[in-house]
């Protein structure tokens, strides 16, 4: 990597992380004075995706669809480590996250006043708590964002979906949103091993484009057809997405990698 695009990964990466723990400390002393309520928390993480949106350079190009004005599931394909920021950036959501994070200096406190819901995957009967976790937030209509593949996905589409969500959603009726989100590089998605290497290949460059369409909500009881309409939809979104990139997106694929 070039020693200027070295510099800019390294100036984002210190910004990001001392914004970020400005803004819990700030939230947290001003908690002191007035109680802490989700609605303020969005706030909070509205301000700072704002914030990180610009370190970053980060764009989204063209949005197709519109957020609907009831509370949902939004069905979301996986690409890299900051898809939740984006979705963020769209709308007020909730996150299922990794118990582990709930420990991270700031940013485990910070995350959790502003819309993440911690689940042990430690644990043996994991996938079981997060399905209660997930029927649990449907119940009490609220937003909330699941990535059904599990993982990253390097390929020209999605790769398999898990149907835990689709079927907790399926018992309550509850509105699925499909959204397709797709970068302009291939260098933006997860192909390293390393946090740290990704984060420096995908920031290095002066700017990130994004590209976002928001599919019309589905309602059923059966949990299959939720899963496969969800990501026929999204997979047709993200075809259509590559034709203008044709330049950077080939036929070719890449191995997918873990989170």
């Amino acid at each position: 990597m070039k020693p200027l695009k070295s510099l800019r990964a390294i100036f984002r990466l210190l910004a990001l992380g001392f914004t970020l723990m400005l803004f819990v400390f700030y939230y947290r002393i001003r908690c002191l004075f007035k109680k802490h309520t989700i609605e303020r928390g969005f706030r909070l993480r509205r301000a700072w995706v704002n914030l990180a949106f610009k370190i970053l350079n980060l764009h989204i190009v063209e949005q197709k669809g519109e957020i609907p004005d009831f509370p949902c599931l939004y069905i979301i394909n996986h690409r890299n480590l900051i898809d939740p920021v984006i979705i963020a950036y769209i709308t007020d959501t909730y996150f299922l996250a990794k118990a582990e994070i709930e420990s991270y200096p700031f940013l485990g406190r910070g995350a959790a006043m502003t819309g993440v819901i911690y689940v042990d995957r430690d644990e043996k009967n994991s996938r079981v708590a997060a399905r209660k976790k997930l029927f649990e937030t449907m119940s009490k209509n609220l937003n909330l964002a699941v990535y059904p593949e599990g993982t990253t996905g390097t390929e020209e589409t999605t790769i398999n979906f898990h149907k835990g969500s689709f079927d907790e959603a399926a018992k309550l009726k509850y509105p699925v949103v499909p959204i397709a989100q797709e970068f302009k590089n291939k260098s933006d998605l997860w192909i390293q091993p390393s946090l740290l290497k990704q984060f420096m290949i995908q920031f290095g460059k002066k700017r990130t484009e994004v590209k976002v369409e928001i599919h019309p909500a589905l309602i059923s009881d059966n949990p299959t057809f939720l899963m496969r309409e969800s990501r026929r939809l999204i997979d047709e979104s993200l075809k259509e997405m590559h034709v203008n990139w044709h330049q950077v997106w080939g036929r070719e694929t890449m191995p997918s990698s873990k989170l």
